[in-house]
């Protein structure tokens, strides 16, 4: 069970570049990215809902107790595990759990409600992936969206828990099935100009954090002229390929900047 805060901006390359000077005193990027082309890896998200769409709307309607359900793979490791994750939202806090699973047997137990949790899931991914199932099946879930974007990730070396993130290339596409397995020729950009309302693609950078802004991260928002922005991957992909009405993507957020 992670809880924290996030913040989300949307910058330029520019504001980008900046950024990274900025928080070289403070942070090291993720070791697992370090060993990437580019400082980056790709994570791909399968987004899971009920039919109407229930967790969709109470994201767009801003409900104060909100979840997003999803299955998250990395593309650079085909043979690594998955991971299920429940990510609560709470007026401005967040709470997520997350059970690692066999890439084997992931989609066996999405697809059939029957099917037992092998015994080398244990622990606490045991845990995570017990409650998972518990809602997935009670809400009858279904795969909508498959969404995938390259992460250039950083962590404070200063602080128990500061990450600092920027995404790109975010990309979808619409999946009604339980597959990481996509045709290159459907993938839509998420991250247009068009889409985010701005003469570029932007940048989605997220602060998290626990409780308190650190002093040297208040700093760096202060000194870039940073603006919370709301802009929600799976809201996104929705609208794309659904049809869905926007009610919050990429508009200011307000709060702290």
């Amino acid at each position: 069970m992670i809880e924290r805060r996030e913040y989300k901006y949307l910058i330029d390359d520019a504001t980008a570049a900046r950024l990274r000077a900025a928080i070289r005193p403070f942070c090291d990027i993720d070791p697992y990215a370090g060993r990437s082309p580019g400082g980056r890896y790709t994570i791909e998200s399968l987004y899971l809902d009920s039919p109407l769409m229930g967790l969709y709307w109470a994201n767009e309607h801003e409900q104060v107790d909100r979840i997003k359900m999803r299955v998250r793979g990395y593309a650079e490791s085909p043979g690594s595990p998955v991971f299920f994750e429940v990510k609560r939202r709470i007026n401005d806090v967040i709470t997520k759990t997350r059970g690692r699973v066999p890439r084997a047997c992931w989609a066996a137990l999405l697809s059939d409600p029957a099917a037992p949790i092998p015994a080398e899931i244990a622990g606490k991914d045991r845990m995570a992936v017990e409650r998972f199932l518990a809602l997935s099946r009670t809400l009858h879930l279904r795969p909508f969206t498959l969404v995938r974007y390259d992460r250039e990730p950083y962590f404070s070396r200063v602080d128990d828990y500061v990450r600092v993130t920027m995404d790109t290339r975010i990309r979808a596409q619409a999946m009604d099935k339980w597959t990481f397995t996509a045709p290159p020729r459907n993938w839509r950009a998420l991250d247009d100009g068009v889409t985010m309302k701005s003469p570029e693609s932007l940048i989605v950078l997220e602060l998290k954090f626990t409780t308190q802004v650190p002093l040297w991260l208040h700093n760096i928002v202060e000194r870039l002229d940073l603006t919370r922005r709301s802009f929600s991957k799976y809201g996104t992909s929705i609208k794309a390929f659904y049809g869905a009405m926007d009610a919050r993507t990429c508009r200011f957020a307000g709060g702290w900047r």
